[in-house]
């Protein structure tokens, strides 16, 4: 049977939180509708196996990626993309993504383990991906939208979302409307109550808790108006997976290795892939429930160091310089493979380490390898 919702997730616990998502399609979908990718690591359970065999009794398909699986694919299929994943990190979720894809996705769905689903309809709200929409856009001068002036915190705070640029923190959003022409809704973000997701340099100046959100169902954007895209509470049309790579991270560098920003800089690199398409960007409902996994806000910051400092050059980047002019979302990718070696090439900001340059022409040259992987199934 096709099943057009695949959901893709890591984790290196049992995914016991795949039992409440079956509970939600059941109360509002049919869960044969639905497909599930687990991708291991090497700590994950080998109960996970079980859990995955229980839920497809259970009529929700669950396939566990263990190493062992992804080994015997990735080298198969796509050996010079699957080479340069790390192990130990997030960004393995890749391999699920070219798996949904080569099983026939219409809607990818990105989530955490430790995002639990709403009361509400969780696929209802995700299946707006990929549609027409004949709504208004939001179109904000500063080129950004801050979401989470959309939600209700405990205790109130001014917060903004991990890989919102620091130069624009001391903004509040002016947002306006725009009526759209022929559009689709490519990607679409929901939010949380619980825990939002905010930097390391966020969480060390206190908690803050998500109680309610304010906002419409569905937020649709201007091409020219951004925000960051995390990847655990994410869908995505099929037309746009071969734009949709979470950046490979975990190089070394000074004061810690470069990492948690993968699926900022690939929600980046989507957004200015998709200007000039009918595809934009959306944020709003579904709302997970996100109990943070347990954290060590300094170690975090250690691992998101260089990420926030280098996504604001990052964005500037592709705001300013990239314009991408290819008929198809792979050759688009393959523009920004380009541009992204030419940037590094040029010059990063003197305070970059030697490093840097290496890291950033490595990740250019792996959206062009995800861009070949992606053709494979489309």
């Amino acid at each position: 049977m096709h099943k057009p919702f695949h959901i893709v997730l890591t984790t290196i616990s049992e995914p016991r939180v795949l039992y409440e998502y079956l509970d939600n399609m059941a109360r509002f979908n049919d869960p044969a509708m639905v497909k599930v990718w687990i991708v291991g690591d090497t700590s994950t359970p080998a109960t996970t196996g079980t859990i995955a065999k229980e839920l497809s009794e259970k009529g929700l398909e669950t396939v566990y990626l263990d190493m062992k699986a992804q080994d015997a694919w990735g080298w198969d299929v796509c050996p010079d993309l699957y080479k340069r994943l790390p192990i130990n990190n997030e960004t393995r979720r890749n391999i699920g993504y070219l798996k949904a894809l080569e099983d026939g996705c219409e809607v990818l769905i990105s989530i955490d383990d430790d995002n639990y689903p709403p009361s509400t309809d969780f696929i209802k709200d995700h299946a707006v991906t990929g549609r027409p929409w004949q709504g208004p856009l939001i179109s904000d001068p500063s080129g950004f939208v801050n979401p989470c002036e959309y939600l209700e915190l405990s205790p109130a705070r001014r917060v903004f979302p991990r890989g919102f640029p620091f130069k624009l923190r001391d903004m509040r959003n002016k947002p306006d409307t725009v009526m759209p022409g022929n559009i689709r809704i490519g990607v679409k973000t929901g939010l949380w109550t619980g825990a939002p997701d905010l930097d390391a340099v966020t969480w060390l100046n206190g908690t803050v808790e998500s109680v309610a959100y304010r906002g419409e169902p569905t937020h649709v954007l201007s091409h020219e108006t951004w925000i960051p895209l995390g990847t655990q509470n994410l869908s995505v049309c099929r037309d746009l997976v071969p734009a949709c790579m979470c950046v490979p991270m975990g190089w070394e560098m000074p004061c810690g290795r470069l990492e948690r920003y993968g699926d900022v800089w690939g929600g980046y690199f989507m957004q200015a892939i998709m200007r000039g398409t009918p595809y934009h960007a959306a944020f709003g409902l579904p709302l997970t429930e996100h109990r943070r996994n347990s954290h060590n806000p300094i170690e975090d910051l250690r691992k998101e160091y260089w990420g926030m400092l280098l996504t604001d050059w990052l964005v500037d980047r592709l705001k300013n310089r990239f314009s991408p002019s290819g008929s198809s979302v792979t050759d688009r990718t393959v523009e920004l493979s380009e541009f992204i070696i030419k940037e590094a090439s040029a010059g990063l900001p003197g305070w970059c380490p030697s490093r840097m340059q290496s890291f950033i022409v490595w990740t250019g040259k792996n959206l062009r390898l995800w861009a070949d992987a992606c053709t494979l199934f489309l």
